[in-house]
């Protein structure tokens, strides 16, 4: 998402140099905390596919905490997320109900979805009762996310998903991958033009994963 606000918003391509290095914020310290990163500059579109963190953080210094969360929000997170460095690489709690409901808006041209359990109730003779219409929303231009559902697609080709293509799987596709500090999360969320699943692996007692 800040990759995204960054393109909607501050005017990057994905080949703008971003510099893959810790960001020092005030009051706050350095984001990565144990510093990383090659020090150099890369572009947008490979640094999203490799999850790398100094990139992120580097965003977040151009884009600031408040202004990211303020972007969460239009894109309908319930969460109450704090503004704090540290969201660029993850450190918020939210649902895998909300990542869909905000990664919709890649393969949607713009519009993000409210994912439906129900979207009909009939009765036994096919009669609906209950009609549950799909909610839509604009939250970005369909130039961002048509450019970002590219990017995406980097991830699955070369980048930390790169073990998707293993399924062959024929359609376009585009994903994120997410790993939090001693695996207390992973997750991957990802999207064909018909189709977006997420799946998050962790443990209900938010305890560290073995290996």
């Amino acid at each position: 998402m800040l990759y995204c606000q960054a393109i909607e918003e501050a005017g990057f391509t994905p080949e703008t140099p971003c510099i893959n290095a810790a960001q020092y914020f005030p009051g706050f310290g350095l984001v990565p905390a144990k510093g990383g990163g090659s020090g150099a500059a890369e572009p947008m579109w490979h640094a999203l596919a490799l999850s790398h963190n100094g990139v992120a953080a580097y965003l977040m210094k151009q884009i600031g905490p408040k202004r990211f969360v303020d972007f969460l929000n239009n894109c309908n997170i319930q969460t109450k997320v704090s503004p704090y460095p540290s969201i660029a690489l993850g450190s918020c709690d939210l649902s895998l109900f909300e990542m869909l409901w905000m990664y919709s808006m890649f393969p949607g041209r713009g519009f993000n979805t409210k994912p439906r359990f129900i979207t009909r109730i009939e009765d036994h003779n096919g009669n609906v009762l209950v009609q549950v219409e799909p909610q839509h929303k604009e939250v970005i231009s369909e130039v961002t996310a048509y450019t970002m559902a590219k990017m995406m697609g980097g991830c699955v080709k070369f980048g930390t998903g790169r073990g998707m293509t293993a399924y062959n799987i024929k359609a376009e596709m585009g994903a994120k991958t997410g790993t939090t500090n001693d695996s207390y999360d992973t997750w991957f969320v990802g999207f064909t033009p018909e189709l977006t699943t997420g799946v998050w692996v962790g443990k209900d007692d938010n305890t560290p994963m073995p290996g």
